[in-house]
């Protein structure tokens, strides 16, 4: 298996190129196992790197043999929707990084149901695999705003699930198409843990209801639960009268 280039501007530059004309004149065409379509339109290729182009078919064809080659399932779960590999462009937020989709090494699924800040969105357990199979990234592991409709080929060392067996589980966003500013090319274990209330918003997020946490600042959170703790309590003296509860908090400090 290809060993991926680090998701930091240098190295990804030295392994697929210059964006532009240099990766332009690298580009191939990958034909998938399966239809696929973008914007309802049948596609015929995909234009990817040649180097990471026979790791893209390889996990295409993986998804093909998991589901028995049954066009109808694969449209019915939204893999066969493509949207999109090889943009020139920089990451949102920067002026200067480049998106991994500007070397060619990238490709968005079902962007539909699976967008930017969409938790792991609706894409299948097997597709992931598939992908982390050929050692690439997928953006619904990234902390804080996920892209679960996104799939790159650099180093996944960190990220649960990915060809090789790591230590490390909980890493932080480094790129992918979540496309955070800044150029990282800092070692996971240099990153900062995360604070006690992220833990907390994690673990509460993993849920499901509230998910939506995850996605807040730490003042709007501590907001919310004012708030609710406010609630709660014009609650407990509605229905328990305001009288018998000065009477059981005086109980309590006295």
């Amino acid at each position: 298996m290809t060993k991926w280039p680090r998701d930091n501007q240098a190295d990804l530059i030295a392994f697929y190129g210059t964006p532009g004309p240099d990766v332009e004149r690298q580009l191939v065409n990958v034909v998938p196992p399966f239809r696929m379509t973008y914007e309802g339109a049948p596609i015929k290729a995909i234009r990817f790197h040649r180097k990471a182009a026979a790791a893209l078919e390889a996990a295409l064809r993986e998804i093909w043999d998991h589901y028995g080659h049954d066009q109808k399932r694969i449209d019915a779960l939204g893999i066969s929707k493509y949207a999109g590999t090889y943009n020139p462009r920089k990451v949102r937020g920067s002026a200067t990084k480049w998106s991994n989709h500007a070397f060619g090494a990238a490709i968005d699924l079902n962007a539909a149901e699976n967008g930017f800040g969409a938790g792991h969105g609706t894409m299948p357990q097997p597709v992931i695999d598939a992908f982390k199979r050929q050692g690439a990234r997928w953006g619904g592991d990234y902390r804080g705003r996920t892209d679960p409709m996104h799939f790159e080929f650099c180093d996944a060392t960190g990220y649960p699930g990915v060809a090789r067996p790591v230590a490390l589980v909980d890493a932080p966003q480094v790129d992918g198409d979540g496309d955070q500013g800044g150029d990282d090319s800092t070692d996971f274990s240099a990153q900062r843990k995360p604070t006690f209330l992220k833990r907390a918003l994690q673990w509460l997020g993993a849920g499901g209801s509230l998910s939506f946490l995850g996605y807040l600042t730490s003042w709007q959170v501590v907001a919310i639960l004012c708030g609710f703790s406010l609630i709660v309590s014009g609650l407990i003296v509605w229905f328990f009268g305001a009288a018998n509860v000065r009477a059981w908090v005086a109980r309590q400090v006295s």
